[in-house]
């Protein structure tokens, strides 16, 4: 029997050298807004194995042609045993073409050579969230930015402009890749760096809501195991300080209060003393740093789920990472939140789905699975004062 998904092997220029049909085992876990893996095992005396090194890369494909994931390759393994066969075993390990955007730091002024970055922060006032993700990228990694720093390979996707008016600063050689996942989150977009020809394009898209029509559960005999969990918040209060050097200060707080701990008051400084106080953007910017350590410190539930894929539903064609799904738990309540992971399993002839729902702040605000606990903590306690009655 053929493997259900096809791996192929990339020079560093993204060329490819040849097809990897022979592997034993693979796993391969994209992930939305962050970098995904590939793990893959074969016989080190498989004829493809000379083409498995540091340096080259994987492009793992579906059956029908669509792309899942593609990255550089970062390990390679040999083991053998007494009780081996042939030459032992290769396990290759590579992450997505997302760690790109890991490299780069955000550079203040990222036109400007490294002595000449007087600027204590880079300012981001464009009409879409989309544009401004797009100018951070480009100027400090894409083909916008310094001949030092150009990434020869990377290429941006067409402007969308996805998302509402952004304004926010962002802190001197923060990391370009967290900076992102803060922008894209609070927005709602995703966005990834994937192998399109012979360049890694980064993309923004706008996830879909699948809820309606891509249903979990026991009872339709599309999911075999489910498990949740929660993680307490970090901060529900965000105390933004901006001025105080050459402006006045300013102070304000912003609350949110937690659902499984109403009463949990945990404050957090949020320095925003670079901003300066006079500026006619400041109560945008405070708002903006406000809500981002709300929704960074908020509580956090995970859902797991091991879905199977049925004629009517299949992932990457009916669901994808990055889109909201719908899971039913306890007591028969049905649960929504967004595809953070999947993990898809591939061996001969054998392949399996698992999906990891919600992990941070989902809706912008709590992760809706921790809002379910929530409500079912409340329920658990109305019935046990109910029956003390």
């Amino acid at each position: 029997m053929t493997n259900a998904l096809k791996v192929y092997v990339r020079n560093s220029t993204l060329q490819r050298l040849g097809q990897v049909s022979e592997y034993t085992s693979l796993t391969v876990v994209p992930r939305h807004n962050a970098i995904g893996a590939i793990a893959l095992e074969l016989p080190a005396d498989s004829p493809s194995a000379p083409l498995l090194v540091e340096g080259n890369g994987l492009i793992v494909k579906t059956a029908g042609g669509d792309t899942v994931l593609t990255g550089p390759i970062r390990t390679v393994d040999w083991t053998r045993s007494a009780g081996d066969g042939g030459n032992g075993t290769l396990k290759v390990g590579a992450v997505s073409d997302d760690e790109l955007l890991a490299r780069y730091a955000c550079w203040p002024v990222p036109t400007a050579a490294i002595g000449s970055q007087t600027a204590a922060v880079y300012k981001i006032n464009t009409a879409s969230t989309e544009g401004g993700m797009r100018d951070l990228v480009n100027l400090n990694a894409g083909p916008g930015g310094q001949a030092s720093r150009r990434h020869a390979l990377l290429a941006l996707a067409a402007n969308g402009a996805r998302g509402s008016a952004l304004v926010r600063q962002v802190n001197q050689f923060d990391n370009l890749l967290t900076t992102l996942q803060d922008i894209a989150g609070a927005a709602g977009l995703g966005f990834r760096v994937i192998q399109v020809g012979s360049a890694l394009q980064f993309q923004v898209f706008t996830p879909t809501d699948r809820s309606k029509t891509a249903r979990f559960s026991f009872g339709l005999g599309n999911l075999t195991d489910a498990n949740y969990s929660t993680v307490p918040p970090t901060c529900t209060r965000a105390i933004v300080v901006a001025g105080g050097g050459t402006s006045p200060r300013v102070c304000k707080t912003y609350d949110r209060s937690d659902p499984l701990f109403p009463g949990l008051v945990l404050e957090q400084f949020v320095d925003q003393t670079s901003v300066d106080s006079a500026s006619v953007d400041l109560a945008a910017q405070m708002d903006q740093a406000g809500n981002e350590a709300l929704a960074n410190g908020a509580g956090q539930g995970s859902l797991s789920i091991s879905p199977i894929d049925l004629p009517n539903l299949r992932y990457g064609r009916d669901y994808n990472v990055g889109d909201t799904v719908s899971a039913q738990l306890r007591g028969g309540t049905w649960y929504t939140d967004v595809v953070r992971e999947v993990t898809l399993t591939s061996t001969a002839g054998e392949s399996s789905v698992k999906a990891t729902v919600g992990g941070d702040t989902g809706d912008g605000t709590v992760a809706r699975i921790y809002q379910y606990i929530a409500r079912l903590k409340k329920d658990v306690g109305r019935l046990t004062t109910r029956k003390a009655a």
